[in-house]
């Protein structure tokens, strides 16, 4: 059986964000609904592992590209706030974060970092940069970051937006040599960089989620668009051939680079790119959940390709499994394992459900509905019928899960949630196993499980479990296979 993922993620331990936005936002913490959210991924390759920096200060690694383990970096999220940037440098790893002056340096990528300077531009003044990433090109570094100017020179904006650029000092990396130029700006007439679910606001753009990468003497800028709330967030390339701060242009033929407003995974934006195993390219970007707090986010990775000019491409946002990168060859010729959902608006039937949250809002690829069994009910069994006389075969299932009740600041705290999720054997009309999660100890708000193949009308899923003062609701279950045949 061949390693699968599924978009969102499947993602351990995804921590709580209310603080964090309650301290940018000015507001009192008590005004956020509590809720969890991991987003902005900065990733790099190294040594044979994915590493992931998120928001809110932390590391995830992986090994096998489907597997992520939560990892202390030795900052929080007052050190890096928001989109962390990283670099390897000089055999250093240096880390800064979203709208705070501090670098911090570490001889492993995985720390402890420490505190080793404030971000000064060339006049010694700190800078707070918004949504930084570095370049190491050789021996020379380089920062990048989202700059915003108020209009001038009778422009019809709200204000200007762009990425600005500068080289560093590389014995002192928190010190800028140059003046910032700029190396894209808001542009009107492209509609996906207009504020808005829409894209409605011409007069403004919210560009940010900078990213860096040197491909083949080719300079790659990655950028997002419209904001990160909403679901037509994407992002674009701009890229040189001349230098890493001058002579960027836009990619002609694949402009934006994700977009994808529409599904359960809405939203493509604010993301890296990363080479992985076998000279294959991916980007990983935050897509939105978005229920509780605008901000409330998930990541998705995708496999790239690059065209016959050069220019970078993504095949498919997708949603169903896909080949773990090393599995294929060339996984930009087509990655998905060829398993689709069979629960989508499907006949389902529950236990028991609270007022207006019942069992199709587990079918229905919303991440803003979801059923919630009664609290009372003793055996919460959600079942769906898959509508096919023949039966599927089923190969794999994701839950996405609801933390109802939670509340960190009142000591109720998110974890693992037990489970069975069973089938209904075509031959004697049993059920059987599919996955056994009633011991499981993982916190895991996405559960993705791949299993041996079977063959079904009806597939079960019965809640058994849940952390301490939190009600499960089920946002999506969702098996995956194909037609029997």
């Amino acid at each position: 059986m061949q390693p699968t993922y599924c978009n969102p993620i499947c993602i351990e331990n995804v921590p709580g964000a209310r603080a964090l936005d309650a301290i940018l936002g000015r507001h009192d913490v008590r005004a956020y609904n509590d809720y969890r959210s991991i987003a902005d991924p900065s990733v790099v390759y190294h040594d044979g592992k994915w590493i992931m920096y998120p928001s809110y200060g932390f590391a995830y690694v992986t090994e096998d590209f489907v597997h992520w383990k939560k990892v202390d970096i030795g900052l929080d999220i007052n050190n890096i706030r928001f989109s962390p940037a990283v670099v390897n440098f000089r055999g250093k790893w240096y880390m800064s974060g979203h709208s705070v002056s501090g670098m911090y340096v570490s001889d492993s990528p995985l720390g402890p970092f420490k505190h080793c300077g404030n971000i000064t531009d060339v006049n010694g003044n700190e800078v707070r940069p918004l949504d930084g990433c570095y370049l190491a090109d050789g021996d020379r570094l380089y920062f990048y970051w989202a700059k915003i100017m108020r209009p001038e020179n009778g422009e019809d904006m709200e204000l200007v937006i762009g990425t600005v650029g500068v080289e560093c000092d590389p014995d002192e990396p928190w010190r800028f040599i140059t003046e910032p130029v700029w190396i894209n700006k808001f542009s009107p007439e492209k509609e996906w960089e207009r504020h808005g679910e829409h894209n409605q606001n011409e007069r403004i753009g919210w560009i940010e989620g900078q990213w860096m990468i040197k491909i083949d003497g080719r300079y790659y800028l990655l950028y997002s668009g419209s904001g990160t709330q909403f679901a037509t967030y994407a992002t674009g390339i701009v890229y040189s051939d001349e230098g890493p701060l001058s002579g960027f242009h836009r990619q002609q033929n694949h402009d934006p680079l994700t977009r994808k407003p529409y599904g359960l995974v809405r939203g493509a934006g604010h993301g890296s790119i990363v080479a992985g195993p076998d000279n294959t390219y991916w980007i990983f970007y935050t897509c939105l959940f978005g229920y509780n707090y605008k901000y409330e986010r998930r990541v998705c990775m995708d496999v790239l390709g690059i065209d016959e000019n050069g220019e970078l491409y993504c095949p498919e946002l997708s949603e169903t499994p896909q080949f773990a990168p090393g599995v294929k060859k060339n996984p930009e010729k087509g990655n998905s394992a060829g398993l689709l959902p069979l629960t989508f608006m499907q006949p389902a039937s529950a236990s028991s459900n609270t007022n207006g949250r019942e069992p199709i809002y587990a079918t229905d690829d919303s991440v803003l509905t979801w059923w919630q069994p009664k609290p009372e009910d003793t055996d919460k069994t959600l079942t769906i019928d898959l509508g096919s006389e023949k039966g599927y075969y089923v190969e794999a299932l994701r839950i996405i899960w609801r933390d109802i009740g939670m509340d960190t600041l009142d000591g109720i705290n998110p974890g693992a949630f037990q489970y069975i999720a069973e089938y209904e054997d075509i031959e004697s009309g049993e059920w059987k196993m599919l996955v056994d999660a009633s011991e499981n100890t993982r916190d895991l708000c996405i559960d993705y499980r791949q299993f041996e193949k079977v063959t079904t009308k009806k597939v079960r899923l019965r809640v058994l479990g849940s952390p301490k003062g939190i009600e499960p609701g089920v946002t999506s279950f969702t098996v995956f296979g194909k037609c029997a045949h």
